[in-house]
C-alpha cells in the first residue's frame, strides 16, 4: 500500500472525504477479483480509484476486456492506468445505463448522499431504470450497487465491499427485497476486525457476492481476519451460517445471521413501540452558535427569555438518573448546558448575536437554511427518559428527572399513555444486561466497535411485556429504583436483572 499511503499524505483530507476514497486491502481485492473475473469477457469497476481491482482482474483473466469509471481526475492522474483498462473520467451514476457486463467489482464511495449536488437527477435515473424509488438521502454506495445490479449480464457475477449497516437499516430494505426476490445473493462475508480493511478509515464492511445462478440459500460468514478468506469455499458452504431463501425477510435485521444472535430464546417479548415512543433529540444545525454556558450568556448579555436548560454533551451526564442538582453543578462549572431558543428579536443583544451568526454565514448552512427564520429552534417536548444514540457494549439509559432538554446526543423516550404509571419500571428494565442484550440485536456497528441506534432501531427492538410482571415484583422494582436515587450501585442493577430475567427465560 506504499503508493496509497503516499496519496493520502499528499492529498488534502477534505478532498479524500469529499470523494469517499478508502483503499481496499490488497488481499481482499485479490479474493474479489478472482471470484468475479473467472470466465468473464467484460468486467467493470464503477469506482476505479487506484485500479487495484482491475489490476488483479487482468492477472486472473488476461483475456477479459476491462472497463472503469472514476469521477475524480486527481486520483486517476496519481495512480495512472496500470491494467490498461478503458477508463472514463465520468460520474458512473449518470451515464452508461444500457451497457451490460459479465463481472462487476467495486469499492464504492463511502460518503453521505446529501453531499452530492446532482442527487435529484441520480434518483430519477435509478427509478427510471430499476423501478425502485429511493430517498434523496440514501447513502451513495447503495445507489452504486443498484445500478451495477441493473448492468449485470444474465450469467454475470458481482462483488461489492460495502458497510454492514445496510443489513439492519431501513434504507437497505428495498435492495434486500431485490436480492431476495431475484435470488441474486450468493454470500455475505463479514470481518470482525474492521480495522484490517482500510488503512485510512475506520468503518465496518462486508463483501457481497452476487450471481445469477440458481441457489437455495445464502451463506453468511463472520471471519476473524482477512487471512481466513483463503478458507472460504462457496461450493461446500463450510464455515458459514446458511439461511434458506424462503426464510429470508428483507424487513428483518440480517446482522443476526452473521452474529448468530437470536431473540427467539426469550419469551414474553413485544416491540418497544408497544410501550414507548422514540424520537431523536434536538438538532441545532450549529452547536457553537446555539449551545451556551453561563459565561457565554454573560459575554453576549443574552436575556433569560431566550435560554433553555439543555444537555448538549452525553459526557456531562455521569449517572443513570439525572437530577436538578446534577444540572446545577454542571451550570456552575460553566459547562455548555443551555440552549438558545429565540422567539422574539426585540432585544438589542439578541439582534447583535444573530448578526454575528450571519456574518459567519451560519444562515447558509443546510439545516439552518431550511428554517424560517434560520435562527429558530426545533420545539420538542422534554423526554422523561434518554437513550444514547451511540455506545460501545453498553447502551446508556438516563432517567431525566431534572426535566431538561437534550440534543441528538440522546434519543428521547416517551411512555405511551396506557403505561404512564409504569415509567420507572420500564426505565429499570432498560438498565439491565438482559434487556440490553435483546435491544442490541437491532444495533448497527460502525468502525472500531462503535454501535449506533436510530430511533427506529430502538422502536422496533424487543422488550419484556411488562404486563406479565406480578404486583409483588413491581413493588420490588420500585423500591430498588428509589434506592438508586439515593445511591448509584451496580448491585441494584444485578438485582433488577434477576427479577426481569425470570420472566424472559421462563
Amino acid at each position: 500500500m506504499k503508493k496509497e499511503i503516499e496519496y493520502t499524505t499528499t492529498t488534502d483530507s477534505t478532498h479524500i472525504k469529499e470523494y469517499g476514497q478508502y483503499f481496499t486491502n490488497y488481499n481482499v481485492a485479490k479474493f474479489m477479483a478472482a471470484w468475479v473475473s473467472t470466465d468473464a469477457k467484460k468486467l467493470l469497476d464503477p469506482a476505479a480509484g487506484n485500479s487495484v481491482f482491475l489490476k488483479y482482474a487482468k492477472v486472473f483473466n488476461p483475456d477479459c476486456s476491462l472497463f472503469g469509471y472514476e469521477i475524480d481526475p486527481h486520483i486517476l492522474n496519481f495512480f495512472g492506468n496500470p491494467s490498461n483498462a478503458s477508463l472514463r473520467n465520468e460520474d458512473y451514476l449518470m451515464t452508461g445505463w444500457e451497457e451490460k457486463y459479465d463481472a462487476i467489482i467495486c469499492n464504492p464511495p463511502y460518503n453521505r448522499f446529501q453531499a452530492i449536488a446532482n442527487r435529484t437527477e441520480i434518483i430519477k435515473l435509478i427509478e427510471k431504470y430499476t423501478g425502485i424509488r429511493y430517498s434523496r438521502y440514501t447513502n451513495l454506495y447503495i445507489l452504486f450497487l443498484l445500478k451495477s445490479l441493473h448492468q449485470l449480464s444474465e450469467k454475470g457475477k458481482l462483488a461489492y465491499i460495502i458497510p454492514t449497516e445496510f443489513l439492519n437499516s431501513k434504507y437497505g430494505i428495498p435492495i434486500k427485497e431485490k436480492l431476495v426476490n431475484e435470488e441474486l445473493l450468493r454470500a455475505i462475508i463479514n470481518f470482525k476486525n474492521d480495522q484490517d480493511m482500510f488503512f485510512n478509515a475506520t468503518t465496518t464492511c462486508c463483501i457481497l457476492l452476487i450471481d445469477k445462478e440458481k441457489k437455495s440459500d445464502v451463506q453468511f460468514y463472520n471471519l476473524d481476519s482477512i487471512s481466513q478468506l483463503s478458507d472460504v469455499n462457496l461450493r461446500n458452504a463450510s464455515g458459514c451460517y446458511s439461511v434458506p431463501y424462503k426464510d429470508l425477510s428483507p424487513e428483518k435485521k440480517w446482522l443476526e445471521y452473521i452474529r448468530q444472535e437470536q431473540a427467539s430464546e426469550y419469551c414474553n417479548l413485544k416491540q418497544i413501540s408497544e410501550f414507548c415512543k422514540i424520537t431523536r433529540g434536538i438538532a441545532t444545525g450549529a452547536n457553537d452558535f446555539f449551545c451556551l454556558s453561563k459565561s457565554k450568556i454573560a459575554i453576549h448579555n443574552l436575556p433569560d427569555t431566550v435560554i433553555d436548560e439543555c444537555i448538549c454533551r452525553s459526557a456531562d451526564v455521569k449517572r443513570n438518573i439525572f437530577t436538578h442538582e446534577d444540572f446545577v453543578k454542571l451550570a456552575d462549572a460553566d459547562k455548555t448546558v443551555f440552549l438558545l431558543n429565540i422567539k422574539s428579536t426585540d432585544n438589542i443583544a439578541i439582534k447583535e448575536y444573530i448578526t454575528n451568526g450571519e456574518e459567519k454565514e451560519l444562515n447558509k448552512k443546510y439545516l439552518l437554511s431550511c428554517r424560517n427564520p434560520w435562527y429558530s429552534m426545533e420545539q420538542k417536548p422534554i423526554a422523561p427518559i434518554w437513550v444514547s444514540s451511540a455506545c460501545r457494549n453498553k447502551i446508556r439509559f438516563i432517567r431525566n428527572i431534572a426535566g431538561v432538554k437534550s440534543l441528538t446526543t440522546f434519543h428521547s423516550i416517551f411512555i405511551n399513555q396506557s403505561y404512564k404509571d409504569e415509567i420507572d419500571i420500564i426505565f429499570c428494565y432498560f438498565l439491565t444486561p438482559i434487556a440490553q442484550k435483546i435491544i442490541r440485536q437491532n444495533r448497527k456497528v460502525l468502525g472500531n466497535g462503535l454501535e449506533k441506534f436510530q430511533p427506529n432501531d430502538i422502536k422496533t427492538a424487543k422488550m419484556l411485556d411488562i404486563t406479565v410482571l406480578s404486583d409483588e415484583d413491581k413493588k420490588r422494582i420500585i423500591n430498588i429504583y428509589h434506592m438508586m436515587l439515593d445511591e448509584p450501585n451496580d448491585s441494584y442493577i444485578e438485582s433488577l436483572n434477576e427479577i426481569f430475567e425470570k420472566y424472559l427465560c421462563a
